[in-house]
């Protein structure tokens, strides 16, 4: 009997060959042996892995694939006709009991395998920790209608489990399915925000943390490893509260783990709560977002509306409202929520009963992107329920973070002195643009926006003194008389020849593709790595003049094609690349180049530059002969208009972005001295450029200083308050 086709994309084979996805493009046209599609479309035809697997050892290109590696193939395979997360919690409840009975023999027909996982819904039934009443109704809807993808899923799991041991194979397995993101109907959370969170939330050890909206388990996890006891979850979804239980579950067969009481039900939150309100220790969850099916019309009666009834459109302040009825008075409720819930008008009323009875404790914007699959700057809302005749706090910490790559540590940091000021407001240090201590009657106003930036004072309008300003000036001053003296004059610049007509000349032209065949330059083109944000406030539009801050263990500076354009230093950090052959960093004398550019500019590198690695944007040249090709003077070459029209892509183009290609251009070769004389003109124009836009980077930043100051002044009382003093502003002024 066949346990089901396993298909794989071509992708897929890349990876399993180590070759590039244009290697299996051509392996498909030039080899007619090569097995045919079985699936997918004409775009990404899919192909059956035991053909593929057969043919490449065939070919002798690849090892037999790894059993973990074929697990994933056939839950992606597996996936197709049934949901994701079913087959994930039908694969982890076998190799629970894999885990709890080593050496278990797979069967691979249906009725064997149907009679397995009946034992291992027993031994799941049994698992530490976890509450007998629950875990039946987790197992109860499951029925075995294995088809023959899922049949071979279930064997390939208990192969995967043999080899590499059913603990491992299920951790890998997690590990991948969390990871994919928009694939997966499951927006997850990630576990350092996950950590973050209960964090905020005291990771009290006693009594129940709860997650109602648990997904995969992660925040009761996190709760788990910070000293929890007991954690509760309820999920929408049956198989992810499965899921959820099952990874709770192998936690607790770790002896270096301390064991945790966890109870995991299925049900809607809003409408069917599984726990008792008023007893939670704390409450912590990323609750679902814009869910306009939560029950609006059936729970207008609903006696948890202490607030307000929320309206059709606030799904999240109906949330809010649920986690803090079911929280005990005085426990804390951290929730990770859009940023419109903090100010979009339907809410306000809510917003504006949660403020004056000191249910709001925290509003904490995170960097856009910082939480998986969301593009936009989530927020985190720290919450508690108020006790009976207790006075309300008169203030609600804001913070935004969205300048930090990792806003963990500032975020613990604020929240300790935040905490610790709770008696006395004004010993809170603020932290301009970052962090403040806002009175709880400042925000009661008609929109009660509780937008975090919107009620922090401005970095650039405080602390400008009249001294930070003339010592500003003056820099500008000598940056400006350096410019003056370094302007390129006409007779310090060569005696240029007509390039176009240099062939005609005698003068020998050759391309930069015949000078790599020579060995004289080598032409890289690095590959993709994944990076971390900007460095610092690097922002669409904008240049940035700070110097590259030094890298953490492991770490390494990328120079972008953005970097190269407007001449600052390496901008990105990420992790230090591992391939020494497609990854090698940028020596003094390289010659960077924008893949595509709306205007040519070749950089060659500087000793500042030297070791950093150019990003999969850039096309790194190295001159390896400098005694027949000069780095200056082709780098120079290709920023001309003649270098830039001939390395333009005339099939090719992106907007306004051209692409370009090096290896088309055709460079004059000089005799070495001449080449070496155009290098230094072309340097010195470089130098001059690079003078002249940090000469402008310094006098907007003079000039915005300046006019913050007067604006911030005209605010303050008697106009000396924060800034300068009005004598000093006119002195600027003038």
């Amino acid at each position: 009997m066949t346990t089901g086709r396993v298909e794989v994309t071509a992708a897929d084979i890349a990876r399993f060959a180590e070759v590039k996805p244009t290697a299996v493009s051509n392996w498909r046209k030039r080899h007619n042996d090569f097995p045919q599609p079985v699936g997918g479309t004409d775009r990404s035809p899919r192909f059956d892995l035991a053909e593929v697997e057969e043919w490449l050892g065939r070919q002798g290109k690849a090892r037999r694939i790894a059993v973990a590696e074929r697990l994933w193939q056939s839950f992606e395979s597996a996936r197709v006709g049934s949901a994701a997360e079913d087959a994930l919690a039908l694969t982890g409840l076998l190799l629970f009991h894999l885990h709890r009975h080593p050496g278990t023999q797979s069967p691979h027909d249906k009725a064997g395998m149907v009679q397995l996982m009946e034992r291992a819904e027993h031994t799941f039934a049994e698992a530490p920790g976890g509450t007998v009443g629950s875990l039946g109704e987790l197992l109860s809807p499951l029925q075995y209608e294995l088809g023959a993808r899922l049949l071979s899923l279930l064997v390939t799991a208990t192969e995967a489990a043999a080899a590499d041991g059913a603990r491992a194979t299920f951790d890998d397995l997690c590990a991948r399915f969390l990871h994919q993101g928009s694939r997966s109907s499951l927006a997850a959370t990630p576990r350092e925000l996950a950590d973050l969170m209960v964090t905020l939330a005291g990771a009290p050890t006693d009594g129940a943390v709860l997650d109602a909206s648990c997904g995969s388990g992660t925040f009761l996890l996190a709760a788990a490893d910070a000293g929890a006891t007991r954690v509760q979850g309820q999920e929408l979804s049956h198989s992810l509260a499965l899921f959820a239980a099952l990874r709770l579950a192998f936690r607790n067969t770790d002896p270096a783990a301390t064991a945790v009481s966890f109870d995991v039900h299925t049900g809607d939150f809003l409408r069917r709560p599984a726990f008792r309100s008023g007893r939670a220790a704390a409450v912590v969850g990323h609750p679902p977002f814009a869910d306009r099916n939560w029950g609006h019309e059936e729970l207008v009666d609903h006696v948890s509306w202490e607030y307000g009834f929320p309206p059709r459109g606030e799904s999240e302040l109906a949330w809010i409202q649920q986690t803090l009825a079911h929280a005990a008075p005085g426990a804390p409720v951290v929730l990770l929520l859009p940023p419109a819930v903090a100010f979009r008008p339907s809410g306000r009323r809510i917003r504006q009963e949660l403020l004056r009875r000191g249910a709001l404790r925290a509003v904490l914007s995170l960097p856009a992107g910082y939480a998986a699959h969301y593009a936009l700057a989530l927020q985190i809302w720290v919450l508690r329920r108020p006790e009976l005749g207790e006075l309300p706090p008169a203030h609600v910490l804001m913070t935004d973070t969205g300048n930090e790559q990792d806003p963990r540590s500032m975020i613990q940091d604020l929240w300790v002195r935040y905490v610790a000021a709770a008696d006395d407001a004004s010993s809170f240090l603020e932290r301009p643009g970052v962090a403040r201590s806002v009175p709880v009657m400042d925000l009661l106003d008609d929109d009660v926006d509780l937008t975090p930036r919107r009620h922090l004072p401005q970095p650039a309008a405080l602390g400008v003194s009249a001294e930070t300003l003339d010592a500003a000036r003056t820099t500008v001053d000598e940056t400006l008389r350096a410019l003056r003296s370094s302007l390129p004059t006409v007779g310090a610049l060569p005696d240029l020849p007509d390039l176009t007509e240099s062939a005609r000349a005698g003068i020998r032209v050759a391309t930069v593709a015949e000078l790599a065949k020579s060995g004289v330059v080598v032409l890289r083109r690095p590959t993709h790595v994944m990076r971390q944000r900007p460095i610092g406030d690097v922002r669409r539009g904008q240049t940035v003049s700070a110097s590259p801050p030094i890298p953490g263990p492991g770490q390494a500076l990328f120079l972008t094609a953005r970097d190269v354009v407007t001449g600052r230093s390496p901008s990105e950090v990420g992790p230090a690349p591992d391939d020494p052959v497609q990854h090698q960093p940028v020596r003094a004398g390289d010659i960077l180049l924008p893949v595509t550019a709306r205007s040519v500019v070749a950089r060659v590198a500087t000793t500042e530059d030297a070791g950093a690695y150019p990003e999969a944007t850039l096309h790194h040249i190295l001159v390896a002969n400098t005694d027949i090709l000069d780095p200056w003077y082709l780098a120079g070459f290709l920023s001309s208009a003649e270098g830039a029209h001939q390395a333009a892509s005339t099939t090719s183009s992106l907007g306004s972005h051209t692409r370009l290609d090096p290896r088309r251009v055709r460079v004059p070769l000089f005799p070495i001295e001449r080449q070496r004389a155009y290098g230094e003109a072309f340097r010195a124009v470089a130098d001059f450029s690079r003078l002249l836009r940090t000469a402008h980077e310094m006098g907007q930043d003079l000039a915005k200083d300046a006019t913050e100051a007067v604006a911030w002044a005209l605010h303050s009382r008697g106009g000396t308050e924060h800034g300068l003093p009005l004598d000093a502003q006119t002195d600027v002024a003038r």
